[in-house]
């Protein structure tokens, strides 16, 4: 029995090649199947992370409008610092922090005439500059610049308060007067 070298040599060659063409066609089902599961994976993974830079962006403009309402409430008034209201201090700030601004009030109030009181407050709310910073144990910190605006006995008198604000379950837990270095 004589066999033609051709003829098997294509035979072998077309059983190889049909056995590649086959593993390869696996090893892509394979791999597409890899990629689309890859590419599930990350869509969740995507999809979490904006919806946690959501709650984030939410969290800091909530934050950032208790902020300026605190500052608007403490920093103007007309004759006194006996006109702030308290009511709203108390709903925006925690009863260690109102108690704080309460004592602060107190101390200012019991100047004697002569001595320098304060007749006229004012902030402007598009003024006040809030950076936030990492936070820790569920709070949110942020480093507050507000240009104030007194009258001192008569004189004018523009200055800049910065704080430490810190800021949980929507309240102001802790405020913390700070001198920043210049430039």
């Amino acid at each position: 029995m004589e066999f033609d070298k051709i003829k098997v040599s294509l035979f072998i060659s077309t059983l190889v090649l049909l056995v590649v063409t086959i593993g390869m066609v696996v090893f892509g089902i394979k791999q597409g199947e890899q990629i689309r599961q890859l590419k599930s994976e990350l869509k969740s993974v995507q999809t979490e992370l904006a919806n946690k830079q959501t709650e984030q962006d939410t969290n800091q403009s909530e934050s950032e409008k208790i902020i300026k309402e605190f500052y608007k409430t403490v920093y103007n008034y007309e004759k006194s610092q006996k006109e702030i209201s308290m009511t709203t201090v108390k709903e925006l700030a925690t009863d260690n922090v109102y108690q704080e601004l309460k004592n602060e009030i107190n101390v200012n109030n019991s100047y004697s005439p002569q001595q320098n009181t304060i007749q006229k407050s004012s902030v402007n709310e598009n003024e006040i500059k809030i950076l936030a910073y990492e936070s820790k144990d569920n709070s949110q910190q942020y480093l507050v610049t507000a240009p104030i605006h007194q009258v001192f006995n008569g004189t004018k008198n523009d200055f800049e308060i910065n704080q430490i604000i810190q800021i949980k379950n929507q309240q102001i837990t802790q405020r913390t007067t700070i001198q920043l270095g210049e430039e």
